[in-house]
């Protein structure tokens, strides 16, 4: 049950969303650029990724992973307005995972719950969600 935490690298890239999301680690990045004599943008960022965390925007991005999970539940939980996760890329994830869940007949185990006016947080309303879901589906004869 990821809170806050799905994303396709590859849609923030080619949408103009990577910045958020990379400045998590921006010290590495200001660094990176400064030994290339780079900017700091899209191009810059893909060459980032491939040298830190190979097939992150491609084979291990979240579009390509999210649907392994299957069949298993997942309760995925997200800001409406989270700048670092935004819900473009994370409805990209979604589909992706949906179609697996549908192939394997099971798409009530797969939920998007989008917290209202949240931007990266986890909220309490998040927290009981997270609460029920593991009611519902760790409860013997689940």
């Amino acid at each position: 049950m990821p809170l806050i935490g799905v994303q396709s690298f590859r849609w923030a890239l080619d949408h103009g969303a990577w910045d958020s999301r990379a400045w998590t680690l921006r010290e590495s990045i200001v660094a990176a650029a400064s030994d290339a004599k780079a900017g700091i943008d899209a191009a810059f960022m893909r060459k980032f990724y491939d040298r830190v965390a190979p097939g992150v925007r491609d084979q291990f991005d979240g579009p390509a992973m999210l649907p392994l999970i299957a069949p298993r539940p997942l309760l995925v939980i997200n800001g409406d307005s989270d700048p670092r996760t935004p819900v473009a890329g994370v409805r990209e994830c979604i589909a992706a995972a949906a179609r697996e869940y549908k192939a394997q007949g099971v798409p009530d185990r797969l939920v998007l719950q989008l917290q209202p006016d949240t931007g990266h947080q986890v909220t309490a309303e998040a927290d009981r969600a997270m609460l029920a879901w593991f009611e519902r589906w760790l409860s013997p004869g689940n």
